[in-house]
């Protein structure tokens, strides 16, 4: 089982250590899905806690797909991150034509060294999102695909996260995105992955802008553990 939370600012990630969770996703931005957060931030965030960061590599919301600018951007970025002792990234790039961008993701990939990768909800907007994760999955460096399994109703995605399951061996499926307190056991139940990550489910009035309530963050993790 593991639990990821995802922090905007140092007080989040103490709260978020404090609560429970095995893990932080690390961003900016989170009204617009996660950017890159700074380097200040990081920095202070990865020596205030003894759980795992990953960080967001993520230059701007305009859209997964990214020009060669881009990738030396996110490039520089993954190995400032790396230096300040980070656990891991999380990305993800597309082609014009909703397929996962191959060339793209192994030259953000040959900057890692030895740090975790996520690879994140771009995949739900991908033509297939089943097989997506398929070719994803041999690539050693990705140790998690973060999804939500697509978009529309919960049974739908449910049947589609079960897929993404099956098919990969080697990937952990990070499910994330509409969990809450009230469904998170019931999902667990349906596709039973046991990687969990939840952003505005934690916060004060479930407002993105708000802070990290400790006692959501707490009642998430005795829910599941």
């Amino acid at each position: 089982m593991l639990v990821e939370f995802i922090a905007v600012t140092a007080e989040d990630a103490k709260l978020i250590e404090k609560s429970g969770a095995d893990r932080i996703e690390l961003v900016s931005g989170l009204t617009e899905g996660g950017l890159t957060p700074s380097y200040g931030l990081i920095e202070k965030v990865v020596a205030s806690v003894n759980i795992p960061v990953n960080v967001m590599v993520r230059p701007h919301a305009q859209s997964f797909c990214y020009s060669e600018y881009d990738i030396e951007i996110m490039k520089n970025d993954i190995n400032v991150i790396r230096s300040l002792g980070a656990n891991g990234v999380v990305l993800g790039v597309l082609d014009n034509q909703g397929n996962v961008d191959f060339k793209q993701l192994e030259e953000l990939l040959s900057e890692v060294g030895t740090m975790d990768v996520t690879f994140h909800r771009a995949i739900d907007n991908t033509n297939n999102i089943v097989e997506a994760a398929g070719k994803l999955d041999p690539y050693k460096e990705i140790k998690t695909i973060l999804t939500s399994g697509g978009h529309g109703d919960w049974q739908f995605r449910i049947e589609t996260l079960k897929q993404m399951k099956e098919r990969c061996k080697e990937t952990d499926i990070l499910i994330g995105s509409g969990l809450t307190k009230h469904n998170i056991r019931a999902v667990h139940e349906q596709v039973g992955t046991g990687f969990y990550h939840l952003g505005t489910a934690i916060r004060e009035d479930n407002n993105p802008l708000k802070r990290v309530s400790l006692k959501k963050a707490a009642d998430i993790i005795h829910t599941l553990k």
